[in-house]
């Protein structure tokens, strides 16, 4: 018997979606965090295992559901989206449309990982600073920002600065009241930095590294994320290719398998001036459209400190 779709695009679009949402609501979601083979003792031993999702992370994956149900405002997405693109980046149109934000670590999830990698607030000072390189619509930043409140004593003062190319990101970001700087460089002694899903999307990953090991606190910690299977895209510049790629097998070799591939960042990042002292494995989810309720690609979200 042949499949039976729906005649005309739209309802083409909803018949897809609650077939695709069938199959999200069926997912093994545990696999985000599980490693398919271990790394080599001095990486394994540093494993935060969060086995499956949080509550918060539920909660998110919830509203991301909501979000895509209501019809009209996903069509209207479309077709802004159409008409934006021609004169605006992605990045530019999701901010103005206040859409595909995303979500790494729950608040809970952020806390566990930095303490494990060592982070102590208490021993940083009387205030603390925090900075988030490429922190989009400001979302991740919240939960990374309310994750250090809570370890640190009452009414510690903080302040969080964050860097964004995007100039709708930046006005969204001026709104949740963080302070928007130009360089990583602009500012100095930085208590935590965080650079998440950033690497990748540069043009100079390289000297992204090297502005953080300068910019970081002798005693501070810099959180990383990074997606695989590794791909870079440079959404500013024309041939959307990295002066240097961060990982040096791509794009010239096959795929490399994903215990290769993240030993390969933490090699990277030693080289840098770092040391790592605990990482995981992670979902990074964005909220979804017309075709389903929410996508997500594999990070690794690392906790290092300065060698």
């Amino acid at each position: 018997m042949t499949t039976y779709r729906p005649k005309g695009a739209l309802a083409r679009a909803v018949y897809d979606k609650v077939h695709n949402d069938q199959y999200l609501d069926g997912y093994d979601m545990k696999l985000w965090y599980e490693m398919p083979k271990p790394l080599a003792k001095r990486f394994q031993t540093k494993f935060i295992d969060f086995k499956e999702p949080d509550n918060i992370t539920m909660e998110w994956l919830d509203k991301a559901k909501f979000k895509s149900s209501n019809l009209w405002v996903q069509v209207w997405h479309i077709v802004a989206r159409l008409f934006l693109g021609i004169f605006m980046t992605q990045t530019d149109v999701n901010g103005l449309l206040k859409r595909g934000s995303m979500f790494i670590l729950s608040e809970q999830q952020f806390m566990e990982l930095l303490r494990a990698g060592g982070f102590r607030i208490d021993q940083l000072g009387d205030a603390f600073d925090m900075l988030d390189i490429g922190a989009g619509d400001g979302e991740v930043t919240t939960r990374l920002a309310q994750a250090v409140f809570r370890l640190g004593p009452e009414n510690m003062p903080m302040r969080v600065f964050t860097t964004e190319t995007s100039w709708t990101m930046r006005e969204r970001l001026q709104k949740r009241h963080f302070t928007v700087i130009d360089k990583i460089t602009d500012v100095q002694q930085i208590d935590l930095i965080a650079c998440l899903n950033v690497l990748d999307r540069c043009a100079d990953p390289h000297q992204i590294l090297s502005d953080i090991h300068a910019t970081l606190s002798p005693r501070g910690r810099a959180v990383f994320a990074l997606v695989l299977p590794y791909s870079h895209y440079v959404e500013m510049n024309t041939s959307h290719m990295p002066i240097k790629p961060l990982l040096p097998h791509w794009p010239h070799s096959q795929r490399v398998p994903f215990e290769e591939e993240a030993t390969v960042f933490f090699e990277q990042l030693e080289e840098a001036g770092f040391r790592v002292e605990a990482w995981t494995k992670a979902p990074y989810l964005c909220e979804g459209d017309l075709r389903q309720s929410f996508y997500w690609l594999i990070d690794i979200v690392a906790v290092v400190s300065k060698k």
